[in-house]
């Protein structure tokens, strides 16, 4: 998982599109400067085949350990489906509404399926 910046969603799919092989939930999370340089990115652990939790201190805990300005996280959908869950919507929405208390910003959910993929900012969730 490597870009040197993302600026659009499609940049997102491409630092995370490789989570769509896996056969279990992972949870991936890219701290990103004002210019949407990638300071830092972390893996989550493993959830299990329908789920993998959303770790919103420790997210925002890591974003501002390294002075980024935003961040973007991405998980993926074994099953191959890559709307978002209603959990998927409650969970980003608890992250937003955190990041933006702490002047954080978060940028984008992809979420990464089988020969396809979704962006909570494309779909207008965010």
């Amino acid at each position: 998982m490597q870009c040197a910046r993302v600026v659009s969603p499609a940049d997102a799919f491409a630092l995370f599109g490789e989570l769509a092989g896996r056969g279990r939930e992972h949870l991936w999370s890219a701290t990103l400067d004002r210019q949407g340089g990638v300071l830092a990115m972390r893996r989550g652990g493993p959830g299990d085949a329908c789920s993998a939790s959303l770790p919103v201190g420790a997210l925002l805990r890591d974003a501002l350990a390294c002075g980024a300005w935003g961040l973007i996280v991405a998980h993926n959908h074994p099953a191959g489906d890559a709307a978002p869950s209603p959990q998927d919507i409650r969970a980003t929405r608890r992250l937003a509404e955190g990041a933006g208390a702490l002047g954080l910003h978060l940028l984008d959910h992809v979420l990464v399926a089988r020969g396809e993929w979704a962006s909570f900012r494309l779909l207008g969730l965010l």
